[in-house]
């Protein structure tokens, strides 16, 4: 066997995502509805022993990673953080309120919400189009996101050993993303805070083996 295998979850919402704010590169805790969504993703990796577990190096995904690794009483043999697998980061829009920020970036395609940019051409779209209306162009592109997830799986392969079963906690908009250019449908599936998706990772490609359960 020359693949791997990865589980990849969402952190548990915090304090920004109930106040509907933009939460990328900035961080903010766990709230306790996070915590409970961090408990619950344990229950859902039950039976599966974990080899190694990451994280994003932001506060919140490594709470959880700490949290499912807690639960599970688990102690893999390696312990990390990857910054390849933060959040997308949303330039100038960071820690404002999410509606209000994709309606401005809509308007121009004559549309009204992030929900409208994606069904144009996906991702592709949503993220461009962020890109191109943040003043500080600082916000990645699609692209950009691309390079630095390949590179966060080139780590993993350079890490990991055939065979393994690995734990990653990311981010909703990072994993909705790889999602869509893997060829995943996520119109209306965005990943669930806590949500689990799994994928086999091989020398030359990454596959969805489940998405956002």
């Amino acid at each position: 066997m020359n693949s791997f295998t990865v589980y990849l979850v969402r952190h548990g919402s915090t304090m920004l995502n109930a106040f509907n704010r933009m939460q990328g590169w900035i961080d903010s805790d766990l709230s306790d509805e996070g915590i409970k969504q961090a408990k619950t993703a344990a229950e859902k990796l039950q039976g599966i022993n974990f080899d190694r577990a990451f994280s994003s190096d932001l506060g919140r995904a490594v709470k959880t990673r700490n949290i499912i690794l807690e639960e599970l009483h688990q102690n893999p043999m390696e312990l990390g953080s990857f910054p390849e697998f933060r959040e997308v980061n949303f330039g100038f829009f960071e820690g404002l309120n999410s509606d209000d920020i994709w309606a401005g970036i809509a308007a121009p395609y004559g549309k009204h919400s992030q929900g409208d940019l994606l069904a144009i051409n996906g991702m592709q779209t949503v993220r461009d189009a962020m890109k191109e209306s943040d003043p500080s162009h600082t916000a990645e592109s699609y692209e950009e996101v691309l390079v630095r997830l390949r590179e966060g799986f080139q780590a993993l392969r350079e890490d990991c050993q055939p065979g393994e079963k690995v734990l990653v906690v990311s981010h909703g908009t990072l994993i909705r993303t790889l999602a869509d250019y893997l060829g995943v449908d996520t119109t209306n599936n965005y990943p669930a805070n806590g949500g689990v998706s799994e994928l086999n990772v091989e020398a030359d490609q990454v596959t969805f083996e489940a998405y956002n359960q």
